[in-house]
């Protein structure tokens, strides 16, 4: 029971961000009864702050702990990771179209947009029942870590497409690729929409007014 409670906590933390507080309630878990459980929600812990410089080498760490603890649920553990990492990828879309839509407003040039397309993931969430902790995460990544919109979108743009090879490479590595939750990820494909921002005077009005155009322009990777 102890366990269950500091469990579905250590969840609710990590949901609001509250990175320490779920890894030491995870930790407890962990230390106390070897829970493969608790190793998976470390390993979502540095999943979440990609961002913040963790690293795809240290969450597949914690994941592997999980599957050598318990190796019946391998495949839920694999869903697992392979579920939550597309949350993340569809979070870091979020926050870079957010970013853009700033710039927008601020009257800046623009050049690209991401979209994520083909993922299912309802589908995923599907396969990851073992772990009912984890429900209540939802599907909107709320706990992931931001990237930091003021280093500007070109350096924005670059390092969330360099987290997207770097969580596609780990994953490839690291689970079943003939898995039903690989073969749904592995059918998403990251488009770029290019962003033309431009400025005119109203003849009624002594003001600029924005208007913008979108046109979808190449796909930068198909995973």
């Amino acid at each position: 029971m102890l366990d269950n409670l500091e469990l579905y906590l250590a969840a609710a933390a990590l949901n609001n961000k509250k990175y320490q507080a779920a890894a030491e309630l995870y930790m407890k878990v962990a230390t106390r009864n070897d829970s493969a459980e608790a190793w998976v929600g470390m390993g979502l812990i540095q999943l979440y702050q990609l961002a913040n410089g963790r690293t795809m080498d240290e969450v597949i760490f914690c994941f592997d702990k999980a599957k050598s603890i318990n190796p019946k649920l391998q495949t839920a553990i694999e869903a697992q990771l392979i579920c939550s990492c597309q949350l993340v990828l569809n979070a870091y879309v979020t926050f870079f179209n957010e970013a853009l839509k700033q710039q927008i407003h601020e009257n800046k040039k623009l050049t690209t947009a991401l979209l994520l397309t083909g993922n299912n993931l309802q589908g995923l969430q599907s396969h990851c029942n073992e772990f009912s902790s984890f429900a209540g995460l939802g599907i909107e990544g709320a706990g992931v870590a931001c990237f930091k919109k003021t280093i500007g979108m070109d350096k924005l743009q670059t390092e969330i497409v360099v987290r997207f090879h770097e969580i596609e490479n780990a994953l490839r590595k690291s689970v079943d690729q003939a898995s039903k939750a690989f073969v749904a990820f592995a059918q998403m494909e990251i488009t770029v929409l290019k962003i033309e921002a431009v400025q005119r005077q109203a003849t009624f009005k002594n003001k600029l007014n924005e208007s913008a155009v979108a046109k979808k322009v190449l796909v930068v990777s198909q995973l």
